[in-house]
């Protein structure tokens, strides 16, 4: 009897031998089953009080909010948890709130999906919330204040090259809807095309230099006073429109003996000749150079005239993104005659 206990005993430690080797089989199996699953992402990307202040300021600065606007003051940690501080930020009465919180929302959107923007209208301000995570990370009030002027430039554009464009450039050139400004020297043929631009709201200036061949509007140093005369007289009846009258001061004309008196003619009719000179040539540097150069003069509030830049319509594309930018800082692009120019010229011919 004992001999068959004895072989029962064996055949029950195999039985519990051979499960503890399939149990320990299958859970080897189920945790390599478990290392191959993918993990499923999830957005652990949190940004910091400090990078939420740092987007914050930078709108700020966009929209040419100056720092003396905006006015720190700490929080007693009781009061929230999260931040140390909150701002109250007087914003110039012209700029929509709206706008400087979706720019806010978008850049932050780029950075994280998972954060919360609140605002609340509170008697004319709005305050300004953003959580991530359910964690306040800022807490901002921006308040209107028609106090607060902002430093901007008036900015206008002449287009040098605009009747030498193919048909196509120049109806892509009408299309733009900034207010601009065609070059256009003076000939009877261009007179038409000149008068035509009015209907796509853009204006026209004179050039007088040495490209001039049209024969009842030459300048030449050895014409008598008569054809000269005559000269400026079809120049001015075939371009009334003109919003100025620019002269090259390179040009034989600017150089030559019968400047003074073509110059005269011209006053003697109410027409102001502007040196090309007086106005900003942005020509076609490197890319960083023409921005640079273009930021340096959008920038500067230490002028109160406009900013008059000549450009080509290549040069005028290269900068026509950065407008939209220079334009959140409160400066205006404005036609050529809403600058200075028309109350100048009006200013010389009193004298």
């Amino acid at each position: 009897m004992f001999p068959i206990v004895a072989n029962l005993k064996q055949r029950f430690i195999k039985y519990l031998l051979g499960a503890a080797l399939l149990l320990l089989i299958a859970n080897i199996a189920i945790d390599v089953l478990k290392k191959s699953k993918p993990k499923k992402e999830t957005n652990t990307h949190e940004l910091s009080v400090a990078q939420i202040e740092k987007v914050f300021f930078s709108v700020l600065d966009d929209y040419g909010i100056e720092k003396n606007w905006i006015v720190k003051k700490k929080i007693e940690p009781s009061e929230e948890d999260s931040i140390t501080a909150q701002y109250f930020v007087n914003i110039p009465a012209d700029i929509p709130t709206i706008f400087i919180i979706k720019e806010i929302n978008k850049i932050i959107e780029k950075e994280i999906t998972a954060f919360v923007s609140e605002e609340k209208k509170i008697y004319g301000t709005t305050e300004i919330r953003i959580y991530t995570n359910e964690i306040l990370k800022l807490k901002g009030t921006l308040i209107p204040n028609s106090n607060n002027v902002r430093r901007r430039n008036d900015i206008a554009f002449i287009i040098n090259d605009a009747f030498d464009l193919s048909s196509g450039n120049f109806d892509q050139l009408l299309k733009i809807h900034h207010p601009l400004a065609c070059m256009v020297v003076p000939d009877r043929n261009a007179a038409s095309k000149a008068d035509s631009i009015k209907n796509y709201s853009k204006e026209f200036v004179v050039i007088l230099n040495n490209k001039i061949n049209d024969s009842k509007m030459k300048l030449e140093p050895d014409y008598q006073k008569g054809m000269l005369k005559s000269s400026v007289g079809n120049i001015i009846d075939s371009f009334k429109d003109s919003k100025a009258f620019l002269v090259d001061e390179k040009s034989d004309l600017f150089n030559s003996p019968i400047y003074n008196f073509v110059r005269d003619e011209f006053k003697r009719r109410g027409v102001t000749l502007f040196p090309r000179s007086e106005f900003i040539e942005l020509t076609n540097d490197t890319d960083s150079e023409l921005f640079s150069k273009f930021k340096f003069y959008c920038d500067d509030t230490t002028r109160t005239r406009p900013k008059l830049f000549i450009v080509s319509y290549n040069t005028f594309q290269k900068v026509l993104p950065l407008l939209e930018q220079f334009k959140k800082k409160g400066n205006k692009i404005v036609p050529v005659s809403k600058t200075y120019l028309v109350q100048k010229s009006a200013e010389e011919n009193i004298k």
